[in-house]
């Protein structure tokens, strides 16, 4: 699993089908940490979070991640 604590640096807009299991969202101000991620049929996708609920991402959506 990645670090417990998100990387330095800025968070770069990315995709719902570019994410991956470790990297870092900025959500309500604050970074979560995906632990898993599951398809929708649209192409969307759902993520998961430690210590958040589940985010729904259309297949267009965009959100700030942390590589």
């Amino acid at each position: 699993m990645a670090a417990s604590h998100p990387p330095a640096g800025r968070p770069v807009p990315s995709t719902a089908l570019s994410l991956h299991l470790g990297d870092w969202v900025e959500l309500d101000g604050r970074p979560w940490q995906i632990t898993d991620l599951r398809y929708r049929c649209d192409g969307g996708r759902i993520v998961h979070f430690a210590g958040r609920p589940p985010y729904v991402m259309g297949p267009r959506s965009t959100v700030p991640v942390y590589r």
